[in-house]
């Protein structure tokens, strides 16, 4: 097909900022608008809802960003299906991936089945005896299967009995929505890995390490979501992301393994951020995926965007790139004004 530059981009987002994980959506619309609309494109920026979610799909666009990442994603998932039934150029997300957004259970399972390295864990529903966890050591971390954003992680979330454990289950079922998923604690270092591309041509940017710092020394180094969003406390400021990470060459290789190995087998595309734990025999277990990580450029500790720093890129040159990824997946080709950054066609990662 013959490319008609300036692309337009459709990007609906959740207009809520009651908190700091929702106020980050917001901002990361506007930066991606203003972002894109800096190098020439059209952009249509457009707050949803339960009430106009059906009209807000229509919105016109070459590409469309699903930003409607509400509290439980279920908006979010309604709008990303009915943009899948349409044949929208949806970026970053499918059908196929799709369920690992929304429920930590299906990716767990998936990777489990695969043979690719995660912490050993059981799952629990509301009918569940909550036993102890035979087959787990202690300590256990217990999650929420279906938040995002750390919401449901605590200080607490980090059990070392089974009667720790029988309460922390409790409490997550009495306050959250899903399953609870219970895993071992991987004491070690926390790397977070972007990959980025499509098909053959997937690269991983240079790896973010998370370091805990300060009273972490005395407490669990959990990125909890008070060290995500809730810049009044302690751990916010004691969590830290930095990149390059330092890493010696055979874990570098281990690393690079493990989350292109992940990508591929979990079908994700144009770009995913995998969570990693390494312990003390520099073996890397992955703990999380984000299949729509966030790209808000006021977002100081995004490891995302700590990744994209080191390689020397500007925000606006990086969410284009990402946008012509997810063209060419699409359209076939790359815009005229991206060609020339192809980098994951031409070299390396280092």
């Amino acid at each position: 097909m013959r490319f008609d530059y300036p692309i337009s981009v459709a990007i609906l987002y959740y207009d809520d900022t009651s908190t700091g994980d929702m106020l980050d959506e917001v901002e990361c619309a506007k930066s991606l608008q203003e972002a894109l609309e800096s190098r020439g494109h059209l952009v249509r920026l457009v707050p949803v809802n339960e009430k106009n979610w059906r009209k807000a799909i229509q919105t016109p666009g070459d590409i469309v960003f699903n930003q409607v990442q509400d509290e439980t994603w279920e908006l979010y998932m309604k709008v990303a299906m009915h943009l899948s039934d349409m044949g929208r150029a949806q970026f970053g997300i499918d059908r196929n991936n799709l369920k690992f957004a929304i429920k930590k259970t299906f990716f767990k399972n998936k990777l489990l089945r695969l043979g690719i390295s995660t912490p050993k864990f059981k799952i629990y529903d509301r009918r569940s005896k909550i036993s102890d966890i035979r087959s787990l050591e202690y300590p256990v971390i217990v999650k929420p299967s279906r938040m995002h954003a750390g919401m449901g992680i605590s200080q607490d979330s980090v059990v070392i009995d089974k009667n720790e454990l029988h309460d922390r289950i409790k409490y997550l079922f009495a306050n959250y929505p899903g399953r609870v998923i219970a895993e071992e604690y991987i004491e070690g270092r926390e790397i977070h890995i972007t990959v980025i591309g499509n098909g053959r041509h997937i690269v991983a940017l240079p790896y973010a390490e998370l370091e805990f710092k300060g009273e972490f020394a005395d407490n669990w180094n959990i990125y909890t979501y008070a060290a995500k969003w809730e810049d009044k406390t302690w751990e916010y400021w004691d969590a830290r992301v930095s990149a390059p990470a330092r890493v010696s060459r055979k874990l570098d290789k281990k690393l690079e393994l493990l989350a292109l190995r992940a990508y591929r087998a979990l079908g994700c595309r144009d770009i995913t951020r995998f969570d990693i734990r390494v312990d003390e025999n520099e073996k890397p277990y992955i703990i999380d995926v984000n299949v729509c990580p966030s790209l808000n450029r006021e977002d100081e500790q995004d490891a995302t965007l700590k990744s994209m720093e080191a390689l020397d890129w500007t925000y606006e040159e990086f969410i284009e790139s990402l946008v012509a990824i997810a063209y060419k997946r699409t359209y076939g080709k790359l815009p005229d004004r991206t060609r020339e950054r192809a980098f994951m066609l031409a070299s390396p990662r280092r």
